[in-house]
């Protein structure tokens, strides 16, 4: 049994590597498997933890040095909170375009772990190995460039939507109202909103195979794009769900430790430590549940463009 669990099978011409048992041929579809590659989902982990900590970082040297601690958080009413933001609001808003930055670029940049995420997902070595941090890293970076292109289409693309079935949601409830009433004008409104929501959700679903296909085929952005087109179009309810019961899952925890901090107040400690580690737990748990909707993005856009491969694949055991 290797690293990754597989039985070695491959033919053909390979992806880089200095020595032969270094380059990366593609797993066959039931072989790409999120649990499989913990050290893989460790690193985004890490990635996601740097991040918060940059963007959140200078608020709170702002509250030690002010003299607050995190103490207006807990406190009841939320009175001391209104007042620390009253009096520091200057301080507070070079802070707050500050952490804009960090998360508009760390948007961009994530695209990179991302992609080596996923690249080691799908690709392994001749040797029977795991690719390595060094080799998804690199073939991440080499998506990079279609990934950004995706990104600002869909992007533009989901907000069209979603700005669309605003105003349609709003003219059928005022088209609505004087024959249905207030209450039952705003449930249609509320309906015809939440088409949209779903239909924007499906355009995400479609950039996530979008992004598969950059990385299991090495194609151009519209290439990519096609073929995640095809694959939704292909099963679009069985995809949909695929990803909506994951991103649903990925709440549910963020909810539960919520309540468990309003419980646990400002203290300080063991309790401290307790939430620092539900936190990270949570983040982590969110992180392996992306890992596993992109790994069945992958098996997708694999069967819907399997003619589009150009390297060999190496099949699970």
């Amino acid at each position: 049994m290797t690293e990754t669990g597989l039985a070695y099978r491959a033919t053909g011409p390979a992806i880089g590597g200095d020595r032969p048992g270094d380059e990366l041929v593609l797993l066959v579809p039931q072989a790409m498997r999120a649990r499989r590659h913990p050290r893989a989902i460790a690193g985004v982990w890490a990635w996601e933890t740097v991040l918060a900590l940059l963007a959140s970082g200078p608020t709170a040297v702002l509250a030690r040095a002010a003299g607050h601690g995190d103490g207006p958080l807990w406190t009841a009413g939320g009175h001391a909170l209104l007042d620390w933001l009253w009096h520091d609001i200057h301080g507070l808003r070079a802070l707050l375009s500050g952490a804009e930055m960090v998360l508009v670029l760390a948007a961009i940049a994530g695209l990179v772990p991302m992609a080596a995420l996923m690249a080691a997902l799908t690709y392994a070595r001749r040797d029977r190995r795991a690719a390595g941090f060094v080799q998804s890293l690199a073939a991440g970076s080499r998506a990079f460039p279609p990934m950004v292109l995706l990104l600002v289409l869909v992007e533009v693309l989901q907000a069209l939507v979603v700005l669309a079935g605003g105003g349609l949601a709003f003219a059928v409830e005022r088209w609505a109202h004087a024959g249905l009433g207030e209450a039952r004008a705003e449930q249609v409104e509320g309906a015809v909103f939440l088409l949209f929501l779903t239909a924007a959700s499906l355009v995400g679903v479609m950039h996530d195979l979008a992004r598969a296909a950059v990385v299991r085929f090495r194609v151009t952005w519209i290439r990519a794009l096609g073929l995640g087109a095809r694959t939704l179009r292909a099963s679009p309810v069985v995809l949909w769900w695929s990803w909506a019961w994951r991103a649903l899952a990925s709440v549910a925890p963020v909810l539960a430790v919520s309540a468990v901090a309003s419980k646990i107040g400002g203290r300080g400690g063991f309790a401290l430590g307790f939430l620092f580690a539900l936190h990270q737990s949570v983040v982590g748990l969110r992180v392996g549940l992306r890992a596993s909707w992109l790994a069945r993005a992958l098996r997708a856009v694999d069967r819907a463009g399997g003619n589009e491969r150009r390297v060999p694949a190496i099949e699970g055991s």
